[in-house]
């Protein structure tokens, strides 16, 4: 086909997706065909504008996998793009977590939608044949829970006179009532306007002007009078359901992955996570919140921290009894680790820059599903088999409850992934405050529960706040680009790297 059809973007699922079981195969491998062509037009556009201004390194692309790719390789396996931007969060997660010691957390980034991943002890979640929309994807994919719920999610009351929020949405365009651009109804944003969380005349440091009346007047109007209560009460279901869905959301990618969320931190990406992460915490039993200065952007800096990362896969099936030839694995999996290295070594890369991970795919004979065990950098032998056992009974009692140490077991696939890895990126230390009560801009009143109480609370301004200031809630801290609602029984200290850690005082 190539040689025939040499202008022809040609999807080839045994490069795309070479392991066994062929639904996942070609539905992986005609999803790719769909986003070639497309990616790559857009590729070569981006190339060309960095190129025709002056930029002498190479441009990069970030993958749902976790990592950078070469043009070449994106566009060669342009499925990888798919559900990519939330993907990178972990990595700025682990970044802003280091500092602080900690291992476990769970990064929640709210804007148009509402994603979520988990990272246990340094280690991302990564999934695969998972089923986007409605199609399948066998490529490994950071596992991302999206939910239908952000900042323009509408409030609405269905045939029964319940309120329900989402996932219909206002988007970015007409956007909440506030935000005068010919929204009419009732937002996330705007019932976080009515509650006094946002500031009620202007939102991006005074950039942007919002209309607080026009929020109030929507609730008031939509939901507040149909359902016969006051619009701050309104407000706050709006709130509260929004959050039981986010919650929900928390965990299906960590109770039912067999994680119990209090064991983790709670990292806020995204403008509008921060009015709702202490609630949120609060709700599920994390006492432990984590907000850098930059949430907003996030996500782009995960990619700026993140490594090179190709995956190399292959079916390998093989039954862990006297007769397996472990040798015969190592044999394969050192093929995949050249293949991976040559090519990182043509992309620039430097040999002492390269790293290894390997993981099989296994099961129980006579499962029809395997479950990832992760062996880093193991290498396979008689002498390694024990531990390999031994790991994959610990997954699988882990994600099903059970291990059945007396039934034998079976290697499906085998993956590789191979790391170009980037340098370490030191951040400048946030200088030390003293007087945090110096940076309290107002005051308002403001909704923390349903019988929509109103309290003079404390605005404060986080560009005047330094290390170590310690605030108690209630309050609120105004970022340039993002609210931090402190709900009543939190305490926020603003840490030296520049990120506020949010702790829960009952």
């Amino acid at each position: 086909m190539r040689e025939l059809l040499p202008e022809a973007y040609v999807s080839v699922g045994i490069e795309v997706f070479p392991q066994m079981r062929e639904y996942t195969r070609t539905s992986t491998a005609v999803l790719n065909a769909y986003l070639g062509p497309v990616l790559g037009a857009y590729a070569t556009r981006i190339d060309k504008f960095f190129q025709d201004s002056g930029l002498r390194v190479p441009v990069r692309y970030f993958q749902s996998n976790g990592g950078m790719a070469s043009r070449a390789v994106m566009v060669a396996r342009a499925v990888n793009a798919i559900n990519s931007g939330p993907a990178s969060a972990p990595m700025a997660g682990r970044h802003i977590a280091q500092p602080l010691g900690l291992a476990n957390f769970i990064t929640v980034d709210m804007g148009g939608s509402f994603d979520i991943t988990l990272t246990h002890q340094g280690q991302t979640q990564v999934t695969k044949d998972n089923d986007f929309l409605r199609y399948r994807i066998g490529t490994p994919m950071i596992q991302v829970e999206s939910l239908g719920a952000g900042g323009g999610s509408i409030g609405w009351i269905d045939s029964m006179g319940l309120l329900n929020v989402g996932p219909q949405s206002a988007g970015a365009s007409p956007g909440p009532a506030c935000y005068m651009r010919g929204g009419t109804r009732p937002t996330v944003t705007d019932a976080n306007v009515a509650l006094g969380y946002l500031n009620p005349q202007a939102l991006l440091g005074g950039r942007l002007a919002i209309d607080a009346a026009a929020s109030r007047q929507a609730i008031a109007a939509q939901l507040a009078g149909p359902l016969g209560i006051t619009p701050e009460k309104a407000a706050y279901g709006i709130f509260s359901i929004v959050n039981n869905n986010m919650v929900n959301g928390i965990r299906r990618v960590s109770i039912e992955r067999g994680y119990d969320p209090r064991d983790f931190a709670l990292i806020g990406a995204g403008g509008a996570t921060a009015l709702h992460i202490t609630a949120l915490a609060r709700e599920i039993g994390i006492r432990t919140v984590l907000v850098p200065k930059l949430a907003s952007g996030l996500c782009a800096f995960g990619q700026i921290l993140s490594d090179v990362k190709y995956d190399y896969m292959a079916s390998a099936p093989m039954r862990l009894d006297e007769r397996a030839d472990i040798a015969l694995l190592e044999q394969r999996f050192a093929a995949l680790e050249r293949q991976g290295a040559a090519v990182l070594h043509q992309e620039g890369i430097a040999r002492e820059r390269i790293a290894f991970r390997r993981s099989l795919d296994m099961r129980y004979v006579g499962q029809v599903h395997e479950c990832p065990v992760d062996i880093g950098t193991l290498a396979l032998g008689a002498a390694s088999l024990a531990a390999i056992k031994t790991a994959f009974h610990q997954m699988h009692r882990q994600l099903f409850t059970y291990d059945e140490p007396d039934s034998l077991i079976e290697i499906v696939n085998i993956e590789t992934t191979v790391l170009g890895k980037t340098e370490p990126l030191r951040l400048a230390q946030w200088p030390r405050g003293g007087q945090p009560s110096a940076a309290i801009r107002t005051h308002r009143p403001m909704v923390f529960g349903a019988d929509a109480a109103a309290l003079q609370t404390p605005v404060y301004d986080g560009t005047r706040l330094g290390a170590d200031d310690l605030i108690d809630g209630p309050a609120v801290i105004e970022e340039p680009t993002t609210t931090i609602v402190l709900q009543p029984g939190w305490q926020a200290r603003l840490d030296a790297s520049g990120c506020y850690v949010l702790s829960a005082q009952q």
